[in-house]
């Protein structure tokens, strides 16, 4: 099979990253998550270990808000950092390795590479209550306030860069509700959708 590339786009709270950490494991594949957000960071010249001590005053639930949504502060919304954003993509994607990117609009970024496959995972709102409150250690009332928060933040930074909305068809292969599948169905889906279109 040749080189090829995914993308994973998600709305938050649907267990994304854990699916995307097992289906690296599978393909023995690298894994791009937060380690876009930093070599962002460092190509643009933002220092995230000051964004990172700024919410050490914050209340748990803004702490993990903070956690999730630091690489889309306003320093990232700079020219400087989404053009640094974009090279730190594409450098990665020229590379003659197959590999996961996770987030950061890398789909859109990608989306002149012919040997790119993007996903979307969605899942029920109660889902992902559900699953952010357990995992969190939180209420379900605080969960879903951290959910609409993240999501409403994720989709503005999407369009702000791209012009496009997050969850739109458009520049997606496919979209599918996770909670129906579970992780090792969701990675056993991909596999099956890689293998078609790329063997």
């Amino acid at each position: 099979m040749k080189k090829y590339i995914i993308t994973i786009s998600r709305e938050f709270g649907c267990n994304a990253r854990e699916i995307g950490r097992s289906l690296a494991s599978r393909l023995g594949i690298p894994f791009y998550d937060k380690a876009l957000v930093d070599l962002t960071a460092k190509k643009a010249g933002i220092n995230i270990d000051i964004i990172k001590e700024s919410d050490e005053v914050l209340n748990k639930q803004n702490r993990l808000f903070s956690e999730f949504v630091y690489g889309s502060s306003n320093s990232f919304y700079s020219e400087k950092a989404i053009t640094a954003q974009a090279e730190v993509i594409r450098e990665i994607a020229n590379k003659n390795e197959t590999c996961i990117m996770f987030g950061r609009c890398s789909d859109y970024i990608l989306r002149e590479y012919p040997n790119v496959i993007n996903f979307f995972f969605y899942a029920p709102l109660e889902k992902r209550i559900e699953h952010i409150a357990q995992y969190y250690d939180l209420t379900e009332k605080n969960a879903e306030k951290m959910i609409k928060r993240i999501d409403n933040q994720r989709h503005n930074y999407y369009e702000y860069v791209t012009g496009k909305r997050r969850g739109d068809r458009s520049g997606k292969h496919v979209m599918f509700d996770v909670s129906a599948y579970g992780v090792e169905g969701s990675v056993d889906l991909i596999c099956e959708a890689v293998r078609i279109m790329f063997s």
